[in-house]
């Protein structure tokens, strides 16, 4: 009888399980930890999303510069091996060197294309009437560059540079660059002008589309002008939430197309200065905006350059956004191209850009050499 009570007493003990008290501590521990380990993970994924973000800004931005800086290097180029077409009367003019100014000048080109580099202070750009323009859709406060240069470019689009930001090929222009009449099969043939002011083939006929060369194959009869004008405007950003938020890209418009194409988004700020040469060294003495470069003037080597003929670098200023919301509340204050600094409200990276391009062929003996005048004949040669 006491060897079967013992038994139910030590059965009892061995089935006796944790107390509430201990369930509880257990708990807690195991919640502290779950707790631990979810705030890890958050903390993580958010460095790591802000390191994505930041360098996602960081690519666009040097996407931004490296486009309109390989632009700029090229403004005001005229091939060295080119020579412009002769004048349909009077006496050819030959071993004179052609400059992307001379060669303007004879095309009669407008204001914004005369010299390479021409700007728009705080406004847009119209392509379609050559001025400057402040309308609804452009980012306000943000400028625009426009850029032309000329280019004996046989290749195809793919490979060679006639075409324009927009992938057009620029031999298309038929209004400011006219780069239809000095790129057909037919100019330079015998034949006067016909009435509507084309050149008339053999047959006397106007030229035609068929006459056209294509856009790879025979060098052009002159070089082709080559225009691209950018500026901002107004675009929406597209969250991986669905959800829209407001920001500005950076478009671009080209005279072979003659349309203005989306570029880059992300871009809210685009504020340009030009470095205007100052002496003989050709250097940038000084930097102004757009609107103080016009009346500016400077006797160098006995010739005088003006206005945009002085622009010998450009500084760009460019801020750039993220498409998430996902900076840190540590994050450091960006100062904006105007020198504010900017309130991330949605919690965007934003980042500054800066950098000095230089206009290569403004360096150096290449803004004048007007085309002159034949010689006039040697003693005793027939003239």
């Amino acid at each position: 009888m006491v060897m079967e009570r013992a038994s139910i007493r030590s059965g009892r003990r061995q089935q006796a399980g944790v107390t509430l008290v201990e369930l509880m501590v257990t708990t807690t521990i195991n919640l502290v930890l779950v707790l631990a380990a979810t705030l890890l993970y958050l903390h993580t994924r958010s460095a790591q999303r802000d390191v994505s973000e930041r360098g996602a800004v960081h690519e666009t931005g040097q996407f931004a510069m490296a486009l309109l800086g390989r632009d700029i290097t090229s403004a005001g180029f005229y091939p060295a091996a080119a020579m412009e077409q002769p004048p349909m009367s009077g006496v050819t003019v030959s071993h004179v060197r052609m400059t992307h100014d001379s060669a303007a000048e004879g095309m009669k080109l407008a204001v914004p294309y005369a010299h390479g580099v021409f700007g728009c202070e705080a406004v847009g750009f119209d392509g379609a009437s050559g001025m400057c323009k402040s309308d609804g859709d452009v980012t306000p406060k943000s400028d625009a560059l426009v850029l032309s240069y000329f280019t004996e470019d046989s290749f195809s689009l793919t490979t060679g540079l006639r075409a324009d930001c927009t992938r057009s090929d620029v031999i298309k222009d038929a209004l400011i660059g006219k780069n239809g009449a000095r790129a057909t099969y037919i100019t330079g043939l015998p034949g006067a002008m016909s009435e509507g002011g084309d050149k008339a083939g053999r047959d006397g006929r106007k030229p035609e589309a068929s006459d056209a060369k294509p856009n790879f194959g025979p060098l052009p009869d002159a070089p082709l002008l080559v225009i691209n004008a950018y500026h901002l405007e107004k675009d929406k950003l597209t969250l991986d939430d669905g959800r829209q938020v407001d920001s500005s890209a950076l478009t671009c418009w080209g005279n072979g197309g003659r349309i203005r194409a989306k570029l880059v988004q992300g871009v809210e700020q685009f504020v340009l200065k030009y470095g205007l040469i100052g002496d003989a060294t050709r250097r940038p003495t000084r930097y102004v905006s757009a609107d103080d470069v016009a009346g500016q003037s400077v006797a160098i080597d006995g010739e005088v350059l003006a206005g945009w003929q002085l622009v010998a670098t450009v500084r760009v200023c460019m801020v750039v956004r993220s498409p998430q919301s996902s900076a840190l509340r540590d994050a450091p204050a960006v100062a904006g191209c105007d020198g504010k600094s900017i309130a991330r409200v949605d919690g965007s990276q934003v980042r500054r850009f800066e950098q000095v391009f230089s206009v290569k062929n403004r360096q150096g003996n290449t803004v004048g050499l007007r085309l002159a005048s034949s010689p006039a004949p040697a003693p005793g040669e027939a003239p």
